[in-house]
């Protein structure tokens, strides 16, 4: 008995870990503004760059301890999704905006 605890423990606990990356995985360029806060819930950041509006969605489990993290973004223009992903915005350069995931 002991032991299936544990398995459905486990099993709940990996469920869990890929939660926000399954759902951003399933985005697509030109999905609507609308389609992906049903999706993803409120963001944790919205902000406007050089005409693109920023989403942000900071990947944390309140009250679980983890060595890391990752952070999901989603760029939008006219209201459509143009760029998503993990990582955080940075800008490219005048009119472009970037994901940066920050591995080498």
């Amino acid at each position: 008995m002991k032991r299936l605890i544990a398995v459905a423990v486990l099993a709940a606990g990996l469920a869990g870990c890929q939660g926000m990356a399954t759902k951003v995985s399933k985005l697509e360029v030109g999905t609507p503004r609308e389609e992906v806060l049903d999706r993803l819930g409120a963001p944790d950041s919205d902000r406007s760059i050089i005409g693109y509006e920023v989403l942000s969605w900071l990947d944390r489990r309140p009250g679980r301890f983890s060595f890391s993290h990752k952070d999901y973004t989603v760029v939008l223009k006219d209201n459509k999704v143009v760029q998503f992903g993990p990582g955080l915005i940075r800008r490219d350069s005048k009119t472009t905006l970037q994901i940066e995931t920050g591995d080498p």
